[in-house]
């Protein structure tokens, strides 16, 4: 037998609408909690239908992100970060950040034309720096189906 969702009322499992207040019977797919999805804020791993990440509080509407174990387009965030350290921006080319990749070359190679001012030598490396710890977070990001904006973000710096 069926509930109706609106008023309580017992229907026979072939109704399509309650016959106590005609609305509509909703036949609920079973939940397989197995799937996972993941914050789109913090990266937390939760069970599939929760409504509000239980590390950050983000609300987890929209398209669920399922972990898939065969992700066919995985990128190595080792290798994204070996990448970038030899040169700056290729670690994010690697994984598909392109425009954020061609941001941070051409910020360096500006840096290295202020070298020959201190502060040139000090952006540089912030921006070598930011190019490393970036191109793996965002591979990690990636490999566990959190969205990855192509542009520079400073606000999940830490």
């Amino acid at each position: 037998m069926k509930v109706c969702k609106n008023c309580g009322c017992n229907l026979p499992d072939e109704a399509k609408f309650c016959a106590e207040c005609g609305s509509e019977v909703i036949e609920e797919e079973p939940v397989n909690e197995n799937e996972t999805k993941f914050c789109r804020n913090c990266g937390f791993e939760m069970p599939k239908e929760t409504k509000f990440c239980p590390e950050c509080g983000s609300p987890t509407s929209g398209v669920p992100q399922v972990r898939n174990a065969n992700v066919a387009n995985a990128h190595s965030p080792i290798l994204a970060a070996i990448l970038s350290f030899f040169i700056i921006g290729l670690g994010q080319l690697y994984i598909g950040l392109t425009k954020k990749g061609i941001i941070l070359f051409v910020a360096a190679i500006v840096s290295g034309i202020l070298m020959l001012i201190v502060i040139g030598w000090i952006l540089w490396l912030l921006i070598w720096g930011y190019a490393i710890y970036d191109a793996y977070n965002s591979a990690e990001k990636m490999n566990n189906g959190i969205a990855v904006e192509d542009t520079l973000d400073f606000n999940n710096l830490f």
